[in-house]
């Protein structure tokens, strides 16, 4: 059995046939974002669909850059978050450690005292 999807569909008055690996959903939400895209820029009745096919391709990968670079952002914050996380385990276990020796020096104390 393949794994693969396939699905019909017009983008900017053209028909495509489209064969992935994503579902089909994700292939046609894909599809439709480069139709809205190439439709809005189409907006400028002197642009030729060579051009509005370029622009939109420089649109969609800006805003892959630009994800890319929130990505980057976010996954920096992770490794900070984390080595955050483990600063404070140290220091919980230090902690957890200090609070053994001073019931163990109150005991002793407490037993001296008898």
């Amino acid at each position: 059995m393949s794994d693969k999807n396939k699905i019909n569909t017009k983008i900017f008055g053209n028909d495509y046939t489209l064969v992935g690996s994503e579902s089909k959903e994700h292939l046609l939400r894909v599809c439709n974002e480069v139709d809205d895209t190439m439709r809005k820029i189409a907006q400028d009745p002197s642009l030729k669909p060579l051009k509005i096919s370029v622009l939109t391709a420089i649109n969609m990968c800006n805003e892959l850059c630009k994800t890319r670079d929130r990505l980057d952002d976010v996954m920096s914050e992770l490794d900070a978050c984390k080595d955050e996380v483990m600063a404070l385990r140290s220091e919980i276990q230090a902690l957890e450690e200090e609070k053994r020796f001073l019931k163990n020096e109150i005991q002793i104390r407490k037993n001296g005292l008898r």
